[in-house]
């Protein structure tokens, strides 16, 4: 028991991170060949491709290591509140509940009559996103953390909907996402500081 809380608080968020970072790498990369539409969409295409099979991985090293698929939206609504926001992330961050679920349905985990649940955690995560970002009076910083604890928030109602609490799974989604949000606060502080020297 003592491993699947090392897994949910510190195994799998650093997984997390390390994947937040390879795609603020990726979507750099991608920016710099902005003029060139045809490497501009081929690049586009790459972190799509790299985001889905991210997601796929660490759907497969959630439930391998702690029994629930946690921390599955992380990676879209970290690049949602960086200073330049693409499109792109809106429709992966849509569309991640609806990926997840779809894989879980084909594995045998979900049913698939719970098919309006997808839908509307979909709707009601991104539409909390949407309004976080358009709020004017506070920081993009307290904005990801908010964002963040809606998270928490949202796994937790779909673990008491589902039924599938355990101390692993609320230790996820409350300290797990803690950390990320931690890593990533100074992350953003350190990146803010480079870029003002």
């Amino acid at each position: 028991m003592a491993l699947k809380f090392f897994y949910a608080i510190l195994y799998l968020p650093i997984i997390v991170i390390c994947m937040i970072i390879s795609q603020i790498y990726f979507e750099r990369y991608w920016v710099s060949y902005k003029n060139s539409r045809l490497t501009s969409w081929g690049l586009g295409a790459v972190i799509i491709i790299t985001y889905f099979i991210q997601e796929f991985c660490l759907f497969q090293l959630s439930l391998f290591n702690i029994g629930q698929v946690v921390f599955m939206q992380v990676v879209s609504v970290t690049m949602l509140f960086r200073d330049k926001v693409y499109k792109i992330w809106w429709a992966l961050l849509a569309l991640t509940p609806l990926f997840v679920n779809v894989v879980e349905y084909l594995m045998g985990i979900l049913p698939l009559k719970d098919w309006w649940y997808w839908i509307v955690e979909s709707i009601v995560f991104t539409t909390i996103c949407l309004a976080l970002t358009r709020w004017c009076k506070i920081s993009k910083r307290i904005s990801y953390f908010y964002a963040i604890a809606s998270l928490g928030i949202v796994e937790l109602v779909s673990l008491a909907i589902t039924r599938s609490f355990s101390p692993v799974s609320i230790a996820a989604a409350t300290l797990g996402l803690f950390v990320i949000a931690m890593f990533e606060d100074q992350r953003f502080y350190s990146e803010k500081k480079n870029e003002q020297k």
